[in-house]
């Protein structure tokens, strides 16, 4: 149809498309909806991508397909990635941590003691009635009493900064899943009992270090901890 003074315009007719003059997607694949020529047969690739389908057989490996950038972490990779923890390991690890900032707070404690007059007495006490339950020690030992002072201060201090660099060393190992490492906590929590403070009772703050320690410990032997390290175990043996 046309306005006045305007020709007509001519419209091509339509030339009617009989099936299979679509053209194809790919060579010897008809488009969709496309109905395909008698005897038609799909190419070999897509038989085969058909029969691996319907099979039983498992699937190849992630490896073997296009674009594979390698295993990511946590997700089954028998590359040695770790297992993500639970969250019960996560707070027994934070506990055990919280027993080190513990021990942390003591050494700083016992060095500014160490410093001054006051602290130095109540060390030298200390010392002075372990020589008067063993004295025949100090005589072997051919140290003063002022000597033996400055050694078991000393040595206390080191011993408090291993405890702590362990507290925390553990803790990172748990977090792995070592099942060494579970051992390992569990000895030295026992160990915590046994050495009790001389005079057979425990400060506020070595009784809280010891039990942030075994509730931490007793949370790593039950579920789902246990399973966690269980399966740590069972890759390593791959």
């Amino acid at each position: 149809m046309s306005t006045p003074g305007e020709e007509p315009h001519e419209q091509t007719p339509r030339t009617p498309r009989t099936p299979g003059s679509y053209g194809e997607i790919a060579p010897g694949v008809p488009r969709y909806g496309q109905y395909a020529p008698a005897g038609w047969e799909p190419p070999q690739e897509i038989k085969d991508a058909q029969a691996r389908l319907t099979s039983n057989s498992p699937l190849a490996p992630a490896s073997k397909y296009p674009g594979f950038q390698g295993a990511q972490a946590g997700l089954g990779s028998d590359s040695g990635a770790s297992l993500a923890p639970p969250n019960k390991v996560i707070v027994a690890t934070r506990m055990i941590m919280a027993a080190g900032v513990l021990q942390l707070l003591g050494l700083v404690v016992w060095a500014f003691a160490m410093t001054t007059p006051t602290g130095q007495e109540l060390i030298r006490a200390a010392v002075e009635q372990s020589v008067a339950n063993n004295p025949q020690a100090l005589a072997d030992a051919g140290v003063t009493e002022d000597q033996l002072f400055a050694s078991a201060a000393t040595l206390l201090a080191v011993m408090q900064g291993i405890c702590v660099v362990l507290y925390f060393w553990i803790a990172a190992k748990l977090r792995r899943g070592r099942t060494w490492a579970r051992t390992l906590a569990l000895i030295l929590a026992i160990i915590s009992i046994v050495l009790v403070p001389d005079g057979g009772s425990y400060t506020l703050y070595s009784g809280a270090r010891i039990i942030l320690g075994l509730v931490a410990v007793l949370i790593l032997f039950r579920s789902p901890a246990k399973e966690f390290f269980l399966a740590h175990k069972a890759r390593s043996k791959r």
